[in-house]
């Protein structure tokens, strides 16, 4: 049996199939929920964000948009807000790697929660989670 993540599904036009076609918005927009709701309670990184993270806040809503774009749908985010720009949008903010793994452990907690909530399968999870750990490893900016 192959990997399912080497190999994504394709559609009838044979052209593969993104993660957002395959499991739709919602996982995505309780990702960022979730995400930001524990940000909100972890004392080692709140002080970094904004004081509203509640499940209609900007910061809630630009990662909601984002990783929908990322992972295959409407370019939402692009159209609002200019190309992503990562790390050059983050540089502002101090961030090393005991802030890296703060963040992280909240996004991966998340992560978890919705897998369950949503009846997320193992590839999904894996494919989410890998591209959550790449990028808070590319986020850091500080020794």
């Amino acid at each position: 049996m192959s990997d399912p993540t080497s190999n994504p599904p394709l559609n009838a036009s044979d052209k593969p199939v993104s993660l957002f076609q395959r499991i739709g918005e919602r996982p995505f927009a309780r990702l960022a929920e979730e995400l930001y709701r524990n940000i909100d309670g972890d004392a080692r990184i709140r002080r970094h964000f904004p004081e509203d993270l509640s499940a209609t806040s900007e910061a809630v809503r630009d990662m909601r948009e984002f990783l929908t774009q990322f992972f295959g749908g409407p370019g939402e985010y692009s159209a609002r807000k200019g190309h992503p720009r990562l790390r050059a949008r983050h540089m502002r903010f101090p961030i090393d790697q005991a802030a890296r793994d703060a963040w992280l452990d909240n996004a991966l907690r998340a992560l978890e929660t919705v897998v369950t909530s949503e009846r997320l399968d193992e590839p999904t999870r894996h494919e989410i989670g890998a591209y959550l750990i790449r990028t808070s490893q590319f986020m850091i900016n500080r020794e």
